[in-house]
């Protein structure tokens, strides 16, 4: 038995004065006269001992009495815990667009949503509500109800020990509280990333599985584009089924909001289709895939966007290689030559690429140029001369930070080795070759890149080309001059896929469509002014993202506000200059779930729990306080009654 105010108790020294009345009785007898004895009335004999008895239980009755008034007013209780303690329940609801999915009563987070409403009455029971993208804290009874009403589908998922680290955080900055923490998901697999960690979990946690009626789900995976024909493209996707199945779903394209065309996707035993549809090239196609299925809504939409590649700026400074015009063709890029003395420094922060083509000497003011422009997203190109001034290149490679270059050397050397690897030819070749004929090199030079990767040796295993990437900035080097009277590598078939993919990666294509994800960083080819800002909107939002501007793009960082999937313009100015295209993630639609028996692994804090009313049961016995001063109050008057029967009919 506990008290909620025991201080109170100490009135029961009190009790002693009830026990000094009977005990000292200090009374004075006085003689009355009377003029004739035949008026008194009879009195009845009593024995001392009987008389002894009736004070004794006087006594017991009335110190009884007394007791039971004081301890009634101390407040006693039965419970596990303490008055002075608060309970706090924290709840995960999952909101991901998987609990869209139908149930027995309907969609699972709406009616999840409404079983916590309805079995949720505790008046000393504050409860908090962690979703996906937003923590509702200390929320009472209409606050509760009316948050789990408003609360959104959101399209992004945490991963289940994150959920547990967040809720301990929470639960750790509350002291003299008893926590009880309820995961309530579908638990899908994909929102386990390693195995659930419950050692650092010292709360009592409960698990309840919402699981829908149907776990067979269509759903459009992925789209491509294949560009085969002059006039024509081929739009391909890859419709998918949670299970194996032989039915056949309709798909529809639009142009906007125009219908392009239908086509059936044919499941045949499998859970995997593909479909295509050929459209006509045109300068932008804002594409949508619909396909109709019941099971979950979310990912009946696919979006997706195709706009005409943009055309890359190089910029050649120092010798005039005809070899670089040819690679670098007017149908794709913006090719332009300048010699050291020519230079127009105002047109390097157009420039996607820059390359130095064998020149002798670096001025000062061109390496300062080149800092900024590299510093900035700039990508370069160097090609040392025959008769280089080491001191002004390992100017500039210090300016970049990016090592040195050391002395000539004159032997010849074969290059023999590709990088496969490396990004600039990785998807170059078929397959890898063994045996070709290996282009030569008669000068080099010794260099130390920092950080650097090669992308083709000389035999000697020193680096032939190599390259060093940093602040989205490319650096590449070639260790040996070009000219035909040195190095034959120009009429080798490696020259035209390397100086080809270096301007392709400096303008890397836009996406067909982008997944909406907790971050999401986005290239777009724009050059702004200073303090100037790129907008994005759908149409019924706008917002700014986070972005950072480079010498000829800028980098959108997108952090939890893509919220809905569809098309989005980047404005600048007021007017657009792209459309961008986003999906919801793809791995809710697969509706593979955890075994929560392994999942709890039999640790003692969590509890794999049925349904909410039982969960929320044990919450209200948990906190249940069996309050005891009504019956402290009824045995104080049942004992004073006792005590005038005794008074009166006590006689023996």
């Amino acid at each position: 038995m506990q008290f909620k105010h025991p201080e109170i108790l100490y009135a029961l020294f009190l009790v002693i004065i009830p026990i000094i009345v009977h005990l000292f009785q200090l009374q004075k007898f006085a003689k009355v006269p009377f003029t004739n004895v035949k008026f008194l009335k009879k009195i009845e004999q009593q024995t001392r001992k009987s008389a002894r008895l009736k004070k004794w239980l006087t006594l017991i009755t009335r110190i009884l009495a007394f007791s039971c008034i004081i301890i009634a007013f101390s407040q006693p209780y039965f419970s596990k815990y303490t008055t002075q303690q608060n309970f706090e329940t924290s709840i995960y609801l999952d909101n991901s667009y998987s609990m869209q999915a139908k149930g027995e009563s309907g969609e699972l987070l709406k009616s999840i949503a409404q079983e916590i409403i309805e079995n949720t009455h505790q008046k000393n029971n504050r409860i908090s509500i962690l979703t996906n993208d937003n923590y509702f804290k200390g929320l009472d009874e209409t606050r509760l109800k009316n948050t789990l009403i408003s609360i959104k589908y959101s399209p992004y998922k945490i991963d289940l020990n994150t959920v547990l680290l967040k809720l301990n955080q929470v639960n750790s900055n509350q002291p003299n509280t008893i926590h009880k923490s309820i995961l309530i998901s579908d638990f899908q697999k994909f929102n386990l990333n390693n195995k659930l960690n419950f050692t650092s979990n010292n709360t009592s946690t409960n698990l309840l599985k919402v699981t829908p009626k149907n776990n067979i789900n269509f759903f459009i995976d992925s789209v491509y584009v294949e560009d085969n024909l002059l006039t024509d493209l081929t739009i391909n996707a890859i419709i998918k089924c949670t299970k194996n199945t032989s039915e056949k779903i309709t798909v529809s394209l639009f142009n906007n909001s125009t219908l392009i065309g239908k086509t059936t996707a044919v499941f045949s035993n499998s859970n995997k289709s593909t479909i295509e549809f050929s459209v006509k090239k045109e300068q932008n196609f804002n594409g949508k895939l619909t396909l109709q299925d019941s099971s979950l809504e979310f990912d009946n939409d696919f979006f997706f966007t195709i706009t005409n590649p943009e055309k890359i700026n190089v910029l050649t400074i120092g010798e005039n290689s005809s070899f670089l015009k040819k690679i670098y063709t007017l149908d794709e890029f913006n090719y332009k030559h300048q010699t050291i003395q020519q230079i127009n420094y105002n047109i390097f922060n157009h420039q996607h690429l820059i390359i130095l083509n064998e020149l002798v000497s670096i001025p000062t003011q061109l390496i300062s140029s080149l800092q900024q422009y590299f510093n900035t997203g700039g990508n370069i190109v160097v090609i040392p001369s025959k008769d280089s001034e080491i001191a002004t290149y390992n100017n500039l490679l210090n300016k970049l930070a990016l090592g040195s270059i050391g002395s000539k050397i004159e032997n010849e050397h074969f290059v023999t080795t590709i990088n496969y690897e490396h990004p600039i030819v990785k998807n170059v070749f078929e397959k890898r070759i063994s045996n070709f004929k290996y282009p030569k090199t008669s000068l080099q030079y010794s260099t130390n890149l920092l950080n650097s990767t090669a992308i083709v040796n000389l035999d000697s295993n020193k680096p032939f080309v190599s390259s060093s990437t940093t602040n989205n900035s490319s650096f590449y080097l070639f260790n040996s001059p070009l000219n035909i009277n040195i190095s034959n590598f120009i009429q080798s078939p490696l020259v035209v896929p390397i100086f080809y993919n270096f301007a392709k990666h400096s303008l890397q294509p836009t996406n067909l469509y982008y997944y909406i994800t907790s971050e999401n960083e986005i290239p777009i080819y724009s050059t702004i002014g200073k303090d100037q800002i790129l907008k994005m909107s759908n149409g019924d939002t706008e917002f700014i993202p986070l972005q950072n501007a480079f010498q000829n793009k800028v980098i959108l960082n997108l952090q939890n506000q893509i919220l809905k999937s569809g098309f989005y313009s980047v404005s600048y100015n007021n007017s657009k200059i792209k459309t961008l295209a986003f999906n919801y993630p793809k791995q809710e639609s697969e509706l593979e779930y955890l075994d929560l028996q392994k999942l709890s692994n039999n640790n003692p804090n969590v509890e794999v729990t049925t349904s909410t009313e039982q969960v929320f049961d044990e919450i209200s016995n948990q906190g249940k306080i069996n309050w005891l001063f009504k019956w402290f109050l009824a045995f104080s008057i049942l004992f004073l009654f006792l005590e005038m029967l005794i008074l009166k009919y006590f006689n023996i």
